[in-house]
């Protein structure tokens, strides 16, 4: 049984980049300004977000230590949907942005060994780069909401906080923006801790395309070479 299980999880883990690649731009860019707008209620954003961590946990399935980070995200994001608190209460917007920092480092992490581990360039590799890049975004998002919790007045033009932690939308699209230094100034930081993150985020997103290019060149040479 366990060598069959090893034998699908090698056969399903490309595919799966591919797959999750799908998910968190459903979840990110469709969802999210959904839950911005009010047309959702965070409750069914956390529970998507609960779903997308699905695949990544049978990346993971193979190290139960690996693991471990996955699901404890999936579990802080339901208990967030979940947790029936008034509009004057931060307990589940904490949760929620732990949870988002949590899968984000971890889907990094997974994501990066399968990108850039040794064999052949496929597309679902390709693909997986993508959702890299999407991950870095969403470990912004979950800082900025911790400064935007501690911090009121961090962000201008941010909406206020409400039950359904209805700023995962905004904060959403303030970290692509900044990641991919568009930077239209409709929403700025202004708190330096904010600032500090945004300066960050922008560097990763002008190193990272140009590093990953390299990277998966170079991969694919060597795999010819090799063949």
């Amino acid at each position: 049984m366990p060598t069959r299980f090893q034998s699908l999880h090698q056969r399903l883990s490309d595919p799966i980049l591919t797959v999750l690649t799908l998910m968190l731009s459903f979840l990110l860019f469709v969802i999210g300004p959904m839950q911005a707008a009010g047309v959702i209620s965070g409750n069914y954003f956390g529970y998507l977000f609960g779903l997308v961590m699905i695949p990544a946990a049978f990346l993971y399935s193979r190290n139960l230590l690996a693991a471990g980070p996955i699901a404890i995200a999936i579990a802080l994001v339901i208990a967030a949907a979940l947790l029936d608190v008034d509009q004057t209460s931060r307990i589940d917007f904490y949760l929620d942005s732990a949870a988002w920092l949590i899968a984000g480092i971890s889907l990094s992490v997974v994501v990066a060994r399968a990108v850039f581990g040794p064999g052949r360039v496929t597309y679902h590799r390709v693909v997986g780069a993508v959702l890299l890049y999407l991950a870095m975004g969403l470990v912004f998002v979950a800082l900025y909401g911790f400064v935007a919790l501690s911090v009121p007045d961090a962000f201008t033009n941010l909406a206020t906080l409400k039950g359904d932690f209805a700023i995962a939308g905004n904060l959403i699209y303030f970290s692509f923006v900044t990641l991919t230094t568009t930077g239209y100034g409709d929403i700025a930081p202004l708190h330096p801790y904010a600032r500090s993150l945004a300066n960050v985020e922008a560097i990763i997103g002008q190193i990272y395309p140009a590093t990953l290019l390299a990277r998966l060149v170079t991969l694919e040479l060597t795999d010819k070479a090799n063949s």
